[in-house]
């Protein structure tokens, strides 16, 4: 009797470690991965590019919800039975008209230019890429302005706007920001 017992202790005690283990496991890898949507905002000559990468299963279950749009997160909510197709028409419609881009105080209309499908993979973590293009005439930019819609939830972004400077061969350069 005494030995069954030690015998049950023991393999509780190896099942117990195990799901430890693999609760741990689990934890540490998606420590990584943001759980909001990330986007990249790119200023060149005469051109500005924004990055969007977001969880479009996540987005598009709360552009059908109903509560999300009586607490004022969509402007509407997304019809049922949309096809494919109609999906992705709705999407681009909320992104066109939703994010709102100024340079030194004059808007600039952004167009849908890709969008690049989630991969299963642990790098993309099944974000989709959309990317928005647009073309500006100022000469210098010194204000930039963005505004996303409320329906993406809190977006982390970067603003880059490059410096081009020619490196000749074997010599080195410093860059002043």
């Amino acid at each position: 009797m005494k030995k069954k017992m030690i015998i049950i202790i023991n393999k509780a005690f190896r099942v117990i470690s195990m799901l430890m283990l693999f609760a741990t496991f689990s934890m540490t890898t998606n420590a990584h991965s943001l759980k909001e949507t990330t986007a990249r905002i790119s200023l060149r000559d005469g051109q500005v590019e924004v990055r969007l990468w977001l969880d479009l299963n996540r987005w598009l279950s709360h552009l059908k919800d109903s509560q999300a749009w009586l607490l004022g997160d969509n402007q509407q909510v997304m019809p049922l039975g949309l096809t494919p197709k109609e999906t992705e028409q709705y999407v681009e419609n909320i992104l066109h008209n939703q994010i709102a881009l100024t340079l030194n105080n004059q808007s600039i209309s952004l167009q849908l230019s890709t969008v690049l499908a989630a991969k299963n993979s642990t790098e993309s973590h099944d974000y989709t890429e959309f990317v928005l293009t647009g073309r500006h005439k100022q000469s210098s930019v010194e204000q930039l302005n963005i505004a996303f819609p409320k329906s993406l939830g809190a977006v982390h972004a970067s603003f880059v706007k490059p410096k081009y400077q020619l490196v000749s061969a074997g010599r080195s350069v410093q860059v002043s920001y």
